[in-house]
């Protein structure tokens, strides 16, 4: 720990947070710039803020619930999917809004499937489990010469779908995916439809692909792993592992810059590429906060948010209000809490819209509360043991806001109050322990620099 000699005091220093929250290990062996717990705070460079509050809602659906929704950069509007009917063959309803124009009703999915979009010639296109659908912001269209599918995206001018039950990835003709001849393949036409089966007989089924650098990656649920490079009709499928324990979900999966992160029963791992035979493998990621996310992962989902270098996961389709976000710029993780159940998310030119209910909230430091509700921030230090009794004496803290309010600080039994408004100040605080670590307790907005205990060993 770091340790100066003021008047015969130690000082205790808590005041780098870069390592973010360590399960992994006992809290008396985590690191110095670590924590047990850190709930509802974000970096702001090597400094905890409290995190940013949710606005009031952008968009309402009535008499509806969101289950997902899909963002438009250049129309700023959104796709938005209703929640499936509990009524088996019966459809969610598809809604498109903006902030300005309010919401307007679209029609239905052909599929049960949570939706997958994809931009194509300034359509939408959308996979949900059954016959594939466009809309071109007018009107939404089935394409009854397409395939069942639960997956879409782009490659190469061409649009690709998947299906769960199916090995086969399906192109498109090049430029075209919605006309009756978009999907028929013609044998001596290189451009028109083509088919490519992956994993002949193996026993899985397809979960997802995704493009990473010039191959696809298709992960089935039997932990197989394929690569897909090069194109029609030099198409080549690789085998890059086993035993990926990868969840059986579409959304755990996600590209995270040249990486593919995807979630598991022992937390996130991801496949990277690297230059040795084989060109990809599979790691460990997260390791300090993967224990706290395997204690209960079911149905999960992740999202990628770019501008934030947040990769946020949700472990169980039980508790959607309790995020893990792993701060993949600084290799750190912690804990976000929300009032309700987070149901998507997606990262827009006016920051991160949450889906809440029937509700589209915006998520921004520009709010600093939930609207209206206070944001209560958590964190545990790390916990400091000796062989002698600590005496402490006292407090040094560094603390910001421009709000009243209050910082407390438990300890050994005790609660020290700080007004985070008086920015430094330094308070006695008299105990006697061999061991102890802090909790830090806050319901106002905050910045947190630092935390100093001076105590005697003896």
């Amino acid at each position: 720990m770091p340790i100066e000699r003021s008047e015969q005091l130690t000082t205790i220093s808590f005041g780098d947070f870069t390592g973010g929250m360590n399960t992994a290990q006992p809290g008396s062996q985590i690191a110095e710039n670590e924590a047990q717990l850190i709930e509802n705070y974000e970096y702001d460079y090597n400094r905890l803020r409290t995190r940013g509050g949710l606005s009031a809602p952008l968009i309402t659906l009535e008499g509806d619930e969101i289950e997902s929704f899909f963002y438009d950069q250049m129309t700023n509007g959104y796709l938005i999917f209703g929640k499936t009917p509990e009524v088996e063959k019966q459809t969610a309803k598809i809604y498109f809004a903006d902030i300005t124009s309010g919401v307007k009703d679209v029609g239905t999915l052909t599929g049960r499937s949570r939706p997958v979009c994809c931009k194509f010639g300034g359509d939408i296109f959308i996979a949900s489990g059954g016959k594939l659908q466009v809309y071109d912001f007018e009107t939404l269209k089935t394409i009854d010469g397409s395939y069942l599918c639960d997956n879409v995206f782009e490659r190469y001018g061409k649009l690709v779908t998947t299906m769960a039950g199916d090995d086969n990835l399906r192109y498109s003709s090049v430029g075209d995916a919605k006309s009756e001849e978009a999907w028929v393949e013609k044998v001596k036409d290189d451009s028109s439809a083509k088919w490519l089966e992956v994993g002949y007989k193996d026993d899985g089924d397809i979960i997802t692909c995704l493009p990473m650098a010039n191959d696809i990656i298709v992960f089935k649920d039997n932990g197989m792993i394929y690569s897909v490079s090069g194109e029609y009709p030099a198409w080549n499928v690789s085998l890059l592992g086993q035993k990926s324990d990868a969840e059986r979900v579409r959304q755990s999966i996600v590209t995270v810059g040249s990486s593919i992160a995807f979630i598991t029963k022992a937390g996130i791992r991801s496949l990277d590429a690297v230059q040795v035979y084989g060109n990809f493998q599979i790691n460990e990621i997260g390791y300090k906060i993967n224990k706290a996310i395997a204690a209960d992962v079911h149905t999960p989902l992740c999202w990628n948010l770019i501008r934030k270098r947040q990769l946020v996961i949700s472990p169980n389709i039980e508790s959607r209000n309790k995020l893990f976000v792993y701060q993949y710029n600084m290799t750190a993780g912690y804990v976000l809490t929300f009032p309700e159940p987070i149901l998507d998310m997606a990262d827009t030119t006016d920051g991160v819209v949450l889906a809440i209910g029937n509700r589209l909230h915006r998520w921004s430091f520009e709010f600093d509360t939930d609207n209206g509700l206070p944001i209560e921030t958590k964190a545990i230090t790390r916990q400091v043991l000796t062989g002698n009794n600590i005496i402490t004496r006292r407090f040094d803290v560094f603390v910001e806001s421009n709000k009243e309010g209050n910082l407390d600080i438990d300890l050994l039994g005790k609660t020290v109050k700080y007004s985070v408004q008086d920015k430094r100040r330094i308070k006695h605080f008299y105990s006697q322990s061999r061991g102890f670590e802090l909790c830090i307790r806050c319901d106002t907005p905050h910045i947190l620099n630092y935390l100093r205990l001076y105590a005697m060993e003896v």
